[in-house]
């Protein structure tokens, strides 16, 4: 899930929700609530990531993957919550379709963990299934050295991650990543942003540009997710085939 791009930079919590727990990681503030409409909910650093009833955001990002022919090999770039994983994989058994190995990289393990025990509608049994794995590490690193995948799902954030580089430089080197270790035919969906955030239009711009620079058959959804309360926009790609 994104960190620092939801409209709220500090998430207010409804004064009738109940914090059930607050955790300092190595790399940040993670806390959770159990909100009286959305369920529980993820906040990292004092911005909401995600809530058990926030279906759409997960079904949003999983939807351009349902299109690939025989995916075998998928990673998942960030998304420790486990909301991702577990609709793409509950996705392909109500399809009965074939899907091969899940691979979600998360810098946080924390944060799975609590999101294990606190959000279990939200990851169901994702963590266990036989498909997923999970390592807790670098998702750019383990990123940079992937070949021949069939989909990669960027659950992180479009702010650099390293001092000293514009978002501009860094979109140009995920994306590059991205393309390098897909297999030709592979799609990357991601999430952009939402309608309330001051440099939207920059940002789809940017966005859009750099996946028109290395990919084609653009596919854009703009999604009601509940506990942001606006719409929300994702986009997909195809690598173009060989």
């Amino acid at each position: 899930m994104t960190v620092s791009e939801n409209t709220s930079a500090w998430y207010q919590p409804e004064p009738s929700a109940t914090l059930l727990e607050r955790r300092q990681t190595d790399w940040q503030l993670v806390e959770i609530f159990q909100h009286p409409d959305y369920g529980n909910q993820l906040v990292i650093d004092h911005d909401l990531q995600i809530s058990e009833a926030d279906f759409a955001y997960n079904t949003a990002m999983t939807a351009p993957l349902l299109a690939v022919p025989e995916c075998q090999e998928v990673a998942i770039l960030g998304g420790g919550d486990g909301g991702v994983m577990n609709e793409l994989l509950a996705a392909y058994d109500r399809l009965e379709k074939s899907l091969g190995q899940v691979t979600l990289i998360d810098i946080d393990g924390d944060v799975i963990d609590l999101c294990r025990q606190y959000l279990p509608r939200c990851c169901g049994t994702a963590f266990e299934d036989p498909r997923s794995e999970v390592i807790v590490g670098d998702a750019f690193g383990w990123l940079e050295q992937a070949r021949g995948l069939d989909a990669v799902i960027y659950d992180l954030t479009m702010d650099p991650v390293r001092e000293g580089i514009s978002r501009s430089e860094f979109m140009q080197d995920i994306f590059g990543k991205i393309h390098d270790s897909l297999r030709p035919g592979g799609v990357v969906s991601l999430q952009a942003c939402g309608e309330w955030q001051p440099d939207r239009r920059q940002l789809l711009e940017e966005l859009r540009g750099n996946l028109d620079e290395r990919f084609d058959a653009p596919l854009e959804q703009v999604v009601m997710v509940p506990s942001y309360g606006e719409m929300w926009t994702f986009l997909a790609a195809r690598k173009p085939p060989a």
